[in-house]
């Protein structure tokens, strides 16, 4: 799956049991319509929590307000 979104906040690093770190942040995807039969644009924002496995190094770029594509499982 992709989605490309914005950090709603600074990535955390957690350090979970046996030394295991992981990387949290959350991103906004926002999307924007027009329902049938109406000229009235609405707009939607979804908010998706993340999980990064593959090391800590990632994280002081992973910034609030920054563009982020991601590739994964939901």
């Amino acid at each position: 799956m992709e989605l490309v979104g914005r950090l709603t906040a600074d990535a955390i690093v957690k350090e979970l049991k046996d030394d295991k770190k992981v990387v949290n942040f959350t991103i906004a995807i926002n999307n924007s319509y027009r329902p049938k039969d109406s000229n009235e644009l609405k707009k939607q924002t979804t908010y998706v929590d993340c999980a990064y496995w593959f090391g800590t190094g990632i994280a002081p770029f992973l910034t609030k307000g920054r563009l982020v594509e991601l590739f994964g499982n939901i």
